[in-house]
């Protein structure tokens, strides 16, 4: 009976444990949040013991050790509902208003901090901390409410600037796929006039070498090299006489007819009848007062060497002239002045109608005009029809030594390469404009449409102006010189944030500023936020040469989306102390 006794005893102890232990599972702990309450849950060992682990997996610790004051995990997580542990958070219900995580270095440290409005950070009697949670909440929805009312609002406007992005980002798109048209035609026709040139080049060879081969070529080059050869003697012998003269008139001038050497009398009397002096007869007198006179007089009218320099009809320049001409172009232009090709030559004198006909043509379509022209005129060649037809164009200086049609066709070519070069450059230049779009204007191209729109404020003594993309500059108000605070560089997403995100449009950075009094370049980082219009609203210098830039812009009113489910565990935002 005894036994049996000890025996309900013993099972009405255990009842009472169970149903102890049930009544504090279903007690939330102090600073745990519901959607945690399932980590805190405890497990029995084998001696019926309430056990619990550290979240971190360190430690076992009895289940009673929770919010014991003492930290015993090193992750802190055993005091989630004290300030034992510095790495712990605690959790704010406030029920009526948004719940909320702060350090748990913050709990019962007599304070009533904002964050928990239900005032259950702090319960050791140090400070009442009344439950302003339903008053603050109802202030805080009707400021959301007016956020929110801003936010569509200002959505609408981006929509607006989003139908203009799209529609530039289509006009691009349409641009390009011209463009690439374009590119393609003028790659083939670069290529097609390349040919026609390499054909050019290599008929005129062939024509060329087959006119070196002919007698009268070969005639030319031998008369051309006999007549430099004629030169170059005549030259030779024209300052050989001259020294020569130069010597004699010496002679005749130091002469003196007193030492009577009838050999020297006799040869200076001869040289001067031989340079035609009309009074060499008075040197024949000897002892004559005069006679000196006479010489010096005489010695610059070399009448004889005079006429034996005189080029006639022949000057240097115009035998220099026959020299140059290329016998080619001398046998061209003998067989356009035969009467078997009076028709061409006459075309040549006069321009022709058919070469003069694109001088009545678009500009657009007498490269085109040309190029027919050049071919037809090299059937009729090859055929025999005419002879070679020079086109009376003007020649450039790196053409004048090819004939008519190659430098046709090299022209042709020319500004074919040229075309397709800046064809391909547009589009080039396009493209990368459109690769910006998705990087630089936004997720939907809603920035596009403030592309260079600027934006000022007075601040103190200087005017801040901020320009979308461009630059951001500080002008003094009594005048002085603009100080650039850096040129648009990019955006600058915080955390790690995607562009599929909203977050990840909210930062500028602006870099390449003006160089600081011994410092570094001015830099600004411009924080965007949603606005109904576009506005500079605060800039401060907040570090040596960093300017920190607000901006409101309806660019950056994104749609407001559902409220997603506050992820469990850790992945909660604390707030920090100040």
């Amino acid at each position: 009976m005894v036994r049996l006794n000890n025996l309900a005893v013993a099972a009405l102890a255990a009842g009472a444990i169970s149903a102890s232990a049930s009544s504090s599972f279903a007690t939330p702990l102090r600073g745990v949040a519901p959607a945690d309450a399932t980590k805190y849950q405890p497990t029995k060992n084998a001696q019926g013991q309430l056990r619990w682990k550290c979240l971190d997996g360190s430690k076992e610790l009895s289940f009673s050790a929770i919010n014991d004051d003492y930290c015993d995990c090193p992750d802190g997580s055993d005091e989630p509902g004290t300030s034992a542990c510095p790495n712990s958070t605690f959790f704010c219900a406030n029920h009526g208003h948004t719940p909320a995580y702060i350090r748990s270095s913050r709990v019962d440290d007599g304070i009533c901090d904002p964050e928990c409005c239900d005032g259950s950070d702090e319960k050791d009697g140090k400070i009442h901390c009344p439950d302003r949670c339903a008053k603050v909440g109802k202030e805080y929805r009707k400021k959301m409410t007016e956020l929110e009312d801003l936010r569509r609002a200002g959505a609408k406007i981006r929509d607006k600037y989003i139908a203009d992005g799209r529609k530039e980002k289509e006009s691009l798109e349409a641009e390009i796929a011209k463009l690439e048209i374009e590119v393609q035609v003028a790659t083939e026709n670069e290529a097609r006039l390349k040919d026609e040139l390499t054909r050019a080049e290599t008929s005129d060879k062939d024509v060329i070498d087959a006119k070196i081969k002919t007698p009268l070529y070969v005639k030319l080059v031998d008369h051309q090299t006999a007549i430099k050869a004629l030169q170059d003697k005549n030259a030779a012998l024209k300052a050989e006489l001259s020294i020569l003269t130069l010597l004699l008139d010496d002679l005749a001038k130091g002469y003196n007819p007193n030492y009577q050497d009838m050999a020297v009398k006799g040869a200076v009397v001869a040289y001067k009848e031989w340079r035609g002096t009309a009074a060499a007869s008075e040197v024949k007198e000897e002892g004559d007062a005069d006679s000196a006179n006479s010489v010096d007089q005489l010695a610059a009218e070399n009448v004889k060497l005079s006429q034996l320099l005189d080029e006639g009809d022949w000057p240097a320049a115009k035998i220099s002239a026959l020299l140059g001409d290329d016998p080619l172009d001398i046998m061209d232009r003998g067989l356009g002045g035969a009467a078997h090709d009076k028709r061409v030559y006459t075309a040549e004198s006069d321009g022709g109608l058919l070469f003069r006909i694109h001088e009545y043509l678009p500009d657009g379509i007498v490269p085109y005009f040309e190029a027919m022209v050049d071919t037809l005129l090299d059937v009729l060649i090859k055929a025999n029809v005419i002879t070679d037809v020079k086109r009376m164009r003007p020649k450039s200086s790196s053409s004048a030594d090819e004939p008519e049609n190659v430098s046709a066709a090299r022209r042709l070519h020319t500004e074919a390469a040229n075309h397709l070069s800046r064809t391909s450059q547009d589009l080039s230049t396009r493209k990368h404009r459109l690769s910006e779009f998705s990087t630089r204007y936004g997720r939907e191209a809603e920035f596009k449409a403030l592309e260079n729109k600027c934006f000022s404020r007075d601040m103190g003594e200087y005017t801040y102006e901020y320009c979308f993309f461009g630059r951001a500059t500080q002008i003094p108000k009594n005048g002085g010189a603009q100080i650039s605070l850096g040129s648009f560089s990019q955006f600058n997403p915080q955390q790690n944030k995607k562009p599929e995100e909203d977050a990840y449009w909210l930062q500028q950075i602006y870099a390449r500023g003006q160089k600081c009094w011994n410092g570094p370049e001015r830099s600004a980082v411009v924080d965007l936020e949603c606005g109904v219009e576009n506005k500079v609203l605060n800039v401060f210098e907040a570090e040596k040469c960093i300017y920190s830039i607000k901006v409101a812009t309806p660019a950056v009113c994104f749609p407001v989306k559902e409220p997603e489910a506050e992820a469990a565990g850790g992945d909660h935002q604390v707030k920090d102390e100040l």
